[in-house]
């Protein structure tokens, strides 16, 4: 009588674990995978094949419901929405960037605005990147607002419009590109909580709202990370939490992302620099506002200033960042 390791019930077992394991193999080939893995229970690859043949029905029906069975039941993980981050990456040609962001309409500086369209010209940047919150839409926040006039919501969507129209006129050959800030994001968050019913309407979304496309301007949504060579761009509210941010944002940012990366969002210009033990240079910074620095929610802050910055990529990724601050109607 065959004993516990070489008899039947062994092999019979091995068989149906090779079945689950390559379910899309030839029998010829399981045949001899089994041989391989286990030459002291099978004479040779043939006879492991015959026995796979009779397990699997091949030759005959007596085995066919019980191993399709088997199949049919295999333990499986269950569905998964694992999603990896997801990465942009700016058009090689987009090598001279200026920077805007935190404009906040309707309550923008437009003397700022002009000072940084002018640095921009002056410097023949071939592309502007908004980095998030040109619109305000106080009207969409959880927040406690004033409620807005009838006409004020079309109003502030027609400035934002106007806005893009007139940087599109001072850089006619510039690549646009817009990266969701929190205020951007508001609007969809005040449709899934208020008016759900419409949030599947691609038209009360913030892109189709404005016609970005027709605009020619590429919107992120602010779980994307563009990328300007080896420098992340992000508008910034979702590695720093709100607008008080820490005495230097631009190190509460490297601690977060330990990466090269440039963010908006706390209407501050501030830089931090720091070499791994490879003596590689990472750099992180804040780039200042182009709005109103007393805003009714922080009216009486003072680390707020006025700024832009101008990004320069070179073919291998390498950049450069100049933080500009405005100050004083000049800039410094």
């Amino acid at each position: 009588m065959p004993n516990q390791f070489t008899g039947p019930t062994v092999k019979n077992k091995i068989i149906r674990e090779l079945l689950l394991e390559f379910p899309n193999s030839s029998k010829a080939n399981l045949g001899k995978i089994a041989f391989e893995r286990h030459p002291h229970l099978f004479d040779n690859p043939e006879v492991a094949r015959t026995m796979i043949r009779t397990i699997t029905g091949a030759m005959g029906g007596k085995n066919r419901k019980k191993t399709r069975n088997i199949m049919e039941h295999k333990p499986q993980l269950p569905p998964s929405n694992c999603k990896e981050r997801e990465f942009q990456v700016l058009p090689k040609e987009c090598s001279n960037i200026l920077w805007l962001s935190d404009v906040h309409i309707p309550n923008q500086d437009n003397e700022a605005i002009e000072l940084a369209v002018e640095y921009g010209k002056k410097h023949d940047v071939n592309c502007i990147v908004l980095g998030g919150d040109i619109l305000d839409n106080t009207p969409f926040t959880s927040h406690d607002a004033p409620p807005p006039g009838l006409d004020d919501v079309r109003t502030w969507f027609e400035y934002a419009k106007q806005f893009i129209e007139y940087l599109k006129f001072q850089f006619p050959k510039a690549k646009f590109f817009w990266i969701e800030g929190n205020h951007d994001a508001w609007i969809k968050r005040y449709l899934i909580k208020k008016a759900p019913i419409l949030f599947s309407d691609e038209y009360y979304h913030l892109p189709q709202r404005m016609k970005l496309d027709e605009l020619g301007v590429k919107f992120f949504a602010e779980h994307v990370v563009l990328m300007a060579g080896k420098l992340q761009m992000h508008h910034g509210h979702t590695m720093i939490r709100g607008v008080f941010a820490p005495v230097n944002a631009a190190r509460g940012l490297f601690l977060r992302v330990k990466s090269n990366a440039i963010i908006g969002h706390v209407h501050t210009t501030s830089h931090h620099v720091e070499k791994t033990l490879k003596g590689e240079t990472i750099g992180t910074w804040s780039v200042g506002c182009l709005c109103t620095l007393a805003p009714d929610y922080d009216p009486h802050g003072t680390k707020h200033n006025l700024g832009f910055a101008h990004i320069l990529v070179e073919k291998n990724g390498d950049f450069k960042v100049n933080n500009i601050a405005i100050h004083d109607g000049r800039i410094i």
